[in-house]
C-alpha cells in the first residue's frame, strides 16, 4: 500500500509539471503570435521615445552652458542645410523650423526609422544677442487633433520624429499639422485609421521646465 501510494503522489507531481510546462509554452506561443514587424515597431518607437527624451535634456543643457551677448541663455536655432549645424542670419535663427542641430547638441540626428528629427524653436529663446529671460513666452502650441483641444502652450522649442512614415505623403489631418511649417503641432497615440494615420512622436520642452532649470543652475535670477 505504501509503494502504491508512492507512486500516485509521483504520478500526480508529474501531472502538475506537465501543466506548468503547457502554461509556460502556451505564453510562449502567445508571445511568438505577434507578427515580427509589429515587434520592431514596438521596439523601434520605444527606442525614439527614449532619443526624445535625452533630446530634449541636450536642449536644456545647451541653453545652460550657451551665453547670449546680454549675459542670458539661449536656445540653439534649426539646421537648415542639412549640415548638422544650426544656420542664423545675425543674432536670429535663419528659420524656426528645420532639422535638429545635431552639431550643436552632440547627438545623432536620425530616428530610429533613419529620418532626420524636425526641430521647432520660438526666436525669443533661440536669440544668442538677446538671451531669453524670466518673462520670456513661447509661441508654439500642441493639441490633441488638427484643430482640436490644447495640451500645451507657450513652448519654446519642440522636437518631432515623423515616425515609420517618414513622410506626410497621403497622411491625415493631423500628420499634416504637423509637416505645415506653422507653430501649431498635433501629439496623441498612435492611430491607423485610413483616412487619418498617425504615428509621429512629439517631445518639447515647457517653459516652467525650461526657467527652473535656469533659476536652479544660476543661469536667470
Amino acid at each position: 500500500m505504501i509503494l502504491n501510494i508512492s507512486n500516485r503522489r509521483s504520478a500526480g507531481f508529474t501531472l502538475v509539471e506537465l501543466a506548468v510546462v503547457l502554461i509556460i509554452v502556451g505564453l510562449l506561443l502567445g508571445s511568438l503570435l505577434i507578427p515580427l514587424s509589429a515587434q520592431l515597431d514596438q521596439r523601434n518607437n520605444a527606442e525614439t521615445q527614449r532619443a526624445l527624451s535625452e533630446i530634449r535634456e541636450a536642449l536644456i543643457g545647451y541653453a545652460l552652458s550657451h551665453t547670449a551677448t546680454d549675459g542670458k541663455p539661449y536656445l540653439p536655432c534649426p539646421d537648415t542645410d542639412g549640415d548638422g549645424a544650426e544656420n542664423r542670419t545675425g543674432s536670429a535663427c535663419t528659420a524656426l523650423e528645420g532639422d535638429l542641430p545635431t552639431q550643436a547638441l552632440g547627438l545623432l540626428g536620425t530616428d530610429s526609422w533613419n529620418n532626420h528629427y524636425h526641430y521647432r524653436v520660438t526666436q525669443a529663446f533661440a536669440d544668442n544677442a538677446t538671451g531669453f529671460t524670466l518673462t520670456s513666452a513661447g509661441d508654439i502650441t500642441v493639441r490633441d487633433a488638427s484643430g482640436g483641444n490644447i495640451i500645451a502652450a507657450s513652448i519654446p522649442a519642440l522636437v518631432l520624429s515623423q515616425g515609420k512614415n517618414g513622410a506626410v505623403a497621403a497622411a491625415g489631418a493631423d500628420e499634416i499639422e504637423n509637416s505645415n511649417s506653422n507653430s501649431t503641432f498635433v501629439s496623441h497615440s498612435q492611430s491607423n485609421l485610413a483616412t487619418n494615420p498617425f504615428d509621429d512622436l512629439l517631445v518639447w520642452v515647457s517653459t516652467p521646465l525650461l526657467l527652473s532649470r535656469m533659476v536652479a543652475a544660476g543661469k536667470l535670477f
